[in-house]
């Protein structure tokens, strides 16, 4: 696997194995703070095609970035980390990772990393994001699917999920981002097919949803093991997001295309929004006040007032969306939009369709 290299570049222009690499999604942003109200209408304001087959993103106050996870042409071996402008979305910067693909992508800006879940390989990777230099590769064992990874910047850990199915269980791997090592591997507690990820670090645990039998389980982080689960209120779990402020989680629901508003301590559902079909990736704005979710099958990424539990628009941003991002800084949210893949049952040699709205990064504005 060759080592992975940072180039400038110009800007270009704008449960089957398939199906599991589909289902990567979003982490979430959170914090206390809220504002009065939210009342801005939400646009699209800039699309760029970045070829190609792209994943997750993730804004970095470091590199002053948003990093994107493209594993490339089917068969090429040219997977990459790009990073694009935070206005224009010229790229700025390309971590060739060759065969050693990334899917999902979060940061750790105290340390100035990439942290990257290599699905197809069980790899996970820690980047310096100012160099582009690989610090270390971890694995274990054989088979891990590695899907989210969220960070724990203050305590200098990551988690990440490993997908279970058949005989094969889930598990969510803890790693140590300063020794760059795993440091603990959590089984206990996760049936049900381990998907996204939240974290919440006053209560030293995680929510993780359980994709084949829709709930969500609460991880202890101190006990290292699920201790509690309750139904997610859809069908197909897919991701979560948590906001301390509320005390409320947010479940995408793939196969019902809903987004469901939970109490974090009981487990009852206050809301269920319609969203759009094939709910993926929900992500919160830096104040908690806003969900972004992807809806892969509709096109479209779903603008939702977490205090008024009312959806504010559905952007159609391209064919596939993915995965959101949102700066802090800014309050600007970028999502990745996949291109369409070849119909079922075509060769796998067979070239996919050309698709001028897919392999494309959009700004989201309120």
């Amino acid at each position: 696997m060759p080592h992975p290299t940072v180039s400038a570049a110009l800007a270009r222009p704008a449960v089957s194995r398939r199906h599991l690499l589909a289902l990567l999604g979003a982490g979430a942003a959170v914090s206390a703070m809220r504002p009065a109200a939210v009342s801005a209408a939400p646009v699209i304001e800039k699309t760029v095609r970045v070829p190609s087959g792209l994943y997750e993103l993730a804004v970095s106050t470091t590199s002053n970035l948003v990093h994107v996870a493209a594993v490339g042409a089917r068969g090429q071996n040219a997977a990459k980390i790009i990073g694009l402008d935070l206005r224009t979305l010229e790229t700025r910067s390309t971590i060739e990772l060759g065969e050693d693909s990334a899917f999902g992508l979060t940061v750790n800006d105290r340390r100035g990393l990439l942290l990257a879940t290599g699905t197809r390989q069980g790899a996970f990777k820690i980047l310096d994001v100012r160099t582009g230099t690989l610090r270390a590769r971890l694995t274990q064992g054989e088979g891990s699917h590695l899907r989210q990874v969220v960070a724990d910047e203050a305590r200098d850990r990551a988690f990440a999920t490993s997908f279970g199915a058949r005989d094969r269980p889930s598990a969510i791997w803890v790693v140590d981002t300063a020794a760059d090592r795993i440091a603990t591997i959590i089984t206990e507690g996760l049936e049900g097919g381990i998907a996204g990820l939240a974290h919440d670090p006053a209560g030293d645990r995680l929510f993780v949803t359980a994709l084949t039998s829709n709930e969500i389980v609460e991880v202890s982080l101190a006990r290292n093991a699920g201790i509690r689960r309750f139904p997610s209120g859809g069908e197909g779990a897919i991701n979560v997001a948590f906001d301390p402020a509320s005390g409320r989680l947010f479940c995408a629901n793939q196969r019902s295309g809903t987004l469901t508003v939970l109490n974090a301590a009981s487990g009852e559902v206050a809301k269920v929004l319609e969203t759009g079909a094939g709910a993926l990736g929900v992500t919160l704005s830096a104040d908690g006040a806003i969900a972004y979710i992807a809806n892969r099958q509709a096109g479209t990424v779903s603008v939702v007032d977490t205090r008024a539990l009312t959806v504010l628009g559905s952007l159609a941003t391209g064919t596939h969306p993915n995965t959101v991002a949102v700066d802090r800084r800014s309050g600007l949210a970028y999502v990745t939009n996949k291109a369409r893949g070849l119909p079922r049952g075509a060769p796998r040699d067979q070239a996919p369709p050309e698709d001028p709205n897919g392999d494309t990064v959009s700004i989201i504005r309120l």
